[in-house]
């Protein structure tokens, strides 16, 4: 297995693998140096922690053919696993539903927006369309489980007037978390100029709050800190 990471210090073992089949402009996993890793070195290291918790991210962890065989033997170790995808792979993911505790899929703009996802992305619309419709079946199996929408708010893509219509297809998720672009250079590569954290932490949590409407409860990370907002 190739990975860009695997650490046991921030209270979760973290394991983030290399390669993706999409090639989002802004990504920085595509620069990130990668190392190969077995299964045995993995659950080695689960089974030598005293963290519980187990969080399967990185580019996009879907696209390794040990993934599986990963999760099981995590799951019998007595792992909680929690799974981050793009939701390209739904098969994947309904395969790994009875050893995970939940999922992390990111929504990066309104599903009915082709051209704009196919901006973020950098894919063709072809497969942009396809995209979607594999991104509404993944959410659907995820839903199954404990699931986290992951929002990235860049201002051209995801502000008050999209948010609205990504409202429909967050439904029935546990929480979101809408996380502020550019707030953790680890995390993002400058893009459309914006080079600095945007949009501002005020209408980050405007749009946390509209995004209430459908979830019991929303994570806000960026330069503002953290904060939780939940329905009365």
């Amino acid at each position: 297995m190739r990975l860009i990471n695997l650490s046991d210090n921030t209270g979760q073992i973290r394991v983030e693998f290399a390669g993706c089949n999409m090639k989002c402009p802004y990504c920085v996993h595509i620069r990130q140096p990668k190392e190969e890793y077995s299964i045995e070195d993995v659950v080695d290291l689960a089974k030598g922690s005293e963290s519980k918790d187990v969080y399967l991210g990185g580019a996009e962890p879907t696209l390794q053919k040990d993934l599986l065989p990963l999760i099981e033997e995590l799951h019998a170790a007595g792992k909680s696993i929690l799974l981050k995808s793009n939701g390209m792979k739904p098969d994947v993911l309904e395969k790994a539903l009875p050893f995970v505790k939940g999922f992390v899929i990111e929504i990066k703009a309104p599903l009915d927006d082709v051209p704009a996802i196919m901006e973020l992305t950098g894919m063709s619309e072809e497969r942009t369309v396809k995209y979607i419709s594999l991104l509404r079946e993944s959410l659907d199996i995820a839903k199954q489980k404990w699931l986290r929408v992951w929002i990235r708010v860049i201002p051209e893509f995801v502000n008050t007037d999209t948010v609205a219509r990504i409202l429909p297809d967050i439904g029935d998720a546990s929480e979101v978390m809408l996380y502020q672009f550019m707030s953790n250079p680890d995390f993002d590569l400058p893009f459309k100029g914006h080079d600095t954290p945007t949009p501002q932490w005020d209408e980050v949590r405007k749009l946390g709050e509209m995004l209430l409407e459908k979830v019991q409860k929303v994570r806000l990370v960026g330069v503002g800190g953290k904060l939780v907002l939940e329905k009365d």
